[in-house]
């Protein structure tokens, strides 16, 4: 991770880091109503998030898991604006005169989480403008999880406890590649930007993935991952960037041609004829 490495420290037990913007340990007025109203804090509405497993909102912000502390829901990278006032000193320079949209949607390309506009003073004119994208850690085995929501907020004790949990970080890039394409093609095609929003070990996931570890920072990209982790603090947790890098559509589009991690054929082929065998078998038993 190119001495990345901010955030480690010692493995701890799967579970919750975080709940309803609070770490487990927090004691604090603040947290104790967040937690009671389902509140996040981040957004300062209720949780949305669902699982069927529970009647209130899932309210999981991170995970401890391995050495990390891993978001999991794209609302924990909306702590106190940081993001955005990063973007808008990054991009525009000032963060006056900006309105920040939530959820355009662009047919047929798709949604976008965010979009940064900038206007001119008084006026719906627009100057300029970015997308931006959010892109968090995905669990796996979520029953595990939920059981560990449940476990703290019915005030069960915590230290030692570990969840049958997973983080599906190859799935995560199965789908969420094939949009940084078609999304990118279409800010390049403008000339405008889009910001990809990551934590430090997904964004290493897929640097390792698509073999992407000569990417830095050039201006005249369109697309660019600014990258941030979570690290722990007097009380609780908070977001912090760590670098920014970008890349052009042709980079990526050959980065996930030539995938390094692609299955051999001879492999494919000996499972096509153990199928065919074990099906030519029963034939054989049924006569």
């Amino acid at each position: 991770m190119r001495g990345h490495s901010y955030s480690k420290g010692k493995a701890m037990p799967r579970q919750p880091a975080e709940v309803f913007g609070h770490a487990l340990g927090e004691t604090s007025g603040q947290a104790v109503e967040d937690r009671s109203r389902y509140r996040c804090p981040f957004r300062n509405h209720k949780c949305d998030k669902q699982s069927r497993l529970i009647p209130y909102p899932m309210g999981v912000c991170s995970v401890h898991y391995g050495d990390r502390i891993i978001a999991v829901c794209p609302r924990r990278f909306l702590q106190d604006s940081i993001v955005f006032q990063h973007i808008a000193d990054h991009y525009f320079g000032t963060q006056s005169d900006l309105v920040v949209f939530q959820e355009l949607s662009l047919s047929p390309v798709g949604t976008f989480d965010y979009v940064m506009v900038h206007h001119k003073p008084l006026s719906s004119d627009v100057v300029d403008f970015v997308m931006i994208e959010f892109q968090t850690g995905q669990t796996t085995g979520t029953g595990g999880l939920v059981k560990g929501l449940e476990d703290f907020l019915q005030g069960e004790e915590m230290a030692g406890k570990d969840y049958r949990f997973g983080l599906n970080l190859a799935d995560i890039w199965k789908r969420s590649f094939t949009q940084i394409l078609n999304k990118g093609v279409v800010l390049e095609r403008w000339g405008h930007k889009i910001y990809w929003i990551v934590q430090e070990p997904v964004y290493q996931n897929l640097v390792d993935r698509y073999n992407l570890r000569d990417m830095t920072y050039h201006p005249n990209h369109s697309t660019i991952f600014m990258i941030y982790d979570i690290r722990q603090k007097a009380e609780g947790y908070e977001l912090f960037q760590t670098r920014i890098e970008s890349s052009t559509i042709d980079d990526l589009f050959s980065a996930f041609r030539h995938n390094p991690h692609i299955p051999p054929k001879d492999a494919f082929i000996q499972k096509l004829q153990r199928r065919l065998k074990a099906k030519m078998e029963l034939k054989i038993q049924l006569g």
